[in-house]
């Protein structure tokens, strides 16, 4: 499946559960940006974003729903899948300029493991959340995307 697709399925995934209803009740607020908001307020946020196709500022409300409710969810699923798709789109264009060239010096083998090894922080990120709803949420999908996370840090080491 195509990072785009992955992508898609996701925003899909997200609107169908419906935000909230993976909310555990948990109405306490936070305050960021000058907003009080409650968790389903902060979820409903992100989905506008989604559907607007501002991903970054969904992953923002998203981030700002877990301040309150780490458990949520929604915004678990979102936030590992956008950060492993993020990661991915980058290794992928990391990937096919390092596969232009027949032959490589040691030079650039280097430069192509360092870029790779840049996009750790962004895996470690996506790992966190698809752990997470692991715990809550038995997957295959996630425990393959959690297995390839893995078998990338092998190449990268």
């Amino acid at each position: 499946m195509k990072c785009r697709e992955i992508y898609l399925a996701l925003l899909v995934c997200c609107l169908l559960f419906g935000a909230t209803s993976f909310s555990l009740g948990k109405e306490t607020t936070s305050i960021r940006k000058g907003e009080d908001l409650t968790v389903a307020e902060w979820l409903a946020k992100a989905e506008r974003c989604l559907l607007n196709g501002n991903d970054s500022e969904a992953a923002f409300n998203y981030e700002q729903a877990l301040g309150i409710d780490p458990e949520n969810l929604s915004a678990n699923i979102f936030l590992g899948n956008y950060y492993y798709v993020r990661a991915e789109i980058n290794r992928k264009e990391i990937d096919s300029s390092f596969n232009k060239q027949k032959k490589h010096t040691q030079a650039e083998r280097e430069e192509y493991f360092n870029a790779l090894s840049e996009l750790v922080p962004t895996y470690d990120k996506a790992k966190k959340y698809l752990e997470k709803v692991l715990s809550r949420f038995p997957s295959s999908e996630v425990k393959k995307t959690l297995a390839h996370i893995e078998q990338l840090y092998q190449t990268i080491q």
